[in-house]
């Protein structure tokens, strides 16, 4: 199994989290998008789309983050993926949720308020990142009501769509909406996913603490 990744870019950590989670062994194919290296007719071959991740696993090509994320937890035995249709419908609205409510969002706060600033690159304007502000309160609202009386989104026990949604939520550090007062059971959510050994053997902070191509 082969995962083309960026330590730098949030979609893939979703997918390398999830695989240190469910202890997976891995070939990964770094692809430095800083550089462009996404962006080669070589990559191309692998994705048309030229974005990280992309899953190799035989002959399956699989890209998508969220995509990956299902086909990890249907093809392989593990207590991170519900195995009732019922539960695995809840997984699913939160991986629907994060790609519809928040990666967006929280992608243009995440480019305009830390990477753009710490790497000398040009931000996306004050006023999309506001709109951008603006459209995540609400889904964090959303997101810390449900929170309010569990750790994770499915309850105790951490699960394949936290891989998703807790990486969107951990982009949001340093940004203009990073207000643990506001969103205490956000933050919380937050801390909890960040000490975890997954975390650290995903490189996680990868996210956060950027480093100039």
């Amino acid at each position: 199994m082969r995962l083309y990744t960026f330590v730098h870019s949030p979609n893939p950590l979703k997918v390398r989290l999830a695989m240190a989670e469910m202890q997976m062994e891995y070939e990964a194919v770094e692809v430095n998008v800083f550089r462009g290296e996404h962006q080669t007719e070589a990559f191309a071959r692998v994705n048309p789309q030229r974005k990280v991740p992309v899953l190799q696993d035989g002959a399956l090509t699989l890209r998508e983050s969220n995509a990956i994320l299902v086909y990890l937890g249907r093809t392989r035995d593990t207590p991170r993926w519900p195995n009732v249709a019922t539960s695995e419908a809840l997984a699913m609205q939160w991986l629907f949720f994060e790609s519809g409510s928040m990666s967006s969002w929280c992608s243009t706060l995440w480019w305009n308020d830390v990477v753009a600033p710490r790497l000398g690159r040009p931000g996306m304007g004050e006023g999309v990142a506001e709109q951008a502000a603006r459209e995540i309160s609400r889904s964090l609202d959303l997101l810390d009501g449900h929170l309010a009386d569990r750790q994770f989104l499915l309850g105790d026990a951490l699960s394949l769509a936290d891989c998703s949604v807790g990486v969107a939520a951990m982009m949001l550090r340093g940004t203009r909406v990073d207000e643990p007062g506001r969103w205490p059971h956000v933050s919380a959510y937050r801390d909890a996913i960040r000490r975890r050994a997954s975390w650290d053997e995903a490189q996680g902070e990868g996210i956060i603490d950027l480093r100039a191509p």
